[in-house]
């Protein structure tokens, strides 16, 4: 049974890649090419597979991401994983940025939200990334960049990807 709903969603992802294909002849600025890029990299991460019982973060506390949901109640959960994954695709693209570039304020912005986030969800191996990034980002230690983004970038992918597949407590239950 699940055979149907993995076919439905290639097909649904391939047409979505020629759809950004058609376009792209027609979106020629910066800012719409940009967009386009991040369409490419949404589709190319939803077609990976998602193994079942592993959420990949090195040390996941999951009683802090229930706790939360659980404070914020059946009516908000939804509202709440939705900006979770908003801040956290954003925070991404912003570390992204600054490591590419060298920016390193931007990697101390973006390494400050993430050490909140992180910490709040129970994400601790990717908090404590979070927190030595942000001293990498102070001392402007490229070497030490170099070796700290993949495995952080990782595990921010991997938590971005256990927020989305989270479900809300039941709204039922009142």
């Amino acid at each position: 049974m699940i055979q149907p709903r993995v076919d439905a969603k290639s097909r649904a992802l391939d047409g979505l890649r020629q759809a950004v294909d058609t376009l792209r002849p027609y979106l020629t600025t910066p800012d719409e090419q940009a967009n386009l890029y991040l369409i490419d990299e949404a589709a190319a991460r939803l077609a990976q597979p998602v193994q079942a019982g592993f959420s990949g973060l090195m040390d996941f506390d999951a009683s802090r991401l229930s706790h939360l949901l659980e404070i914020t109640g059946p009516d908000l959960a939804v509202e709440l994983l939705a900006r979770l994954t908003e801040d956290l695709t954003a925070t991404q693209e912003k570390l992204d940025q600054g490591a590419a570039t060298a920016d390193w304020k931007r990697l101390r912005e973006g390494s400050h939200v993430l050490i909140s986030l992180s910490g709040s969800v129970g994400a601790m191996s990717l908090q404590t990334m979070a927190e030595n990034l942000n001293a990498i980002a102070h001392r402007q230690e490229s070497d030490a960049l170099s070796t700290l983004m993949p495995p952080l970038a990782a595990e921010l992918v991997s938590l971005i990807e256990l927020i989305r597949a989270t479900q809300p407590p039941n709204s039922a239950y009142r």
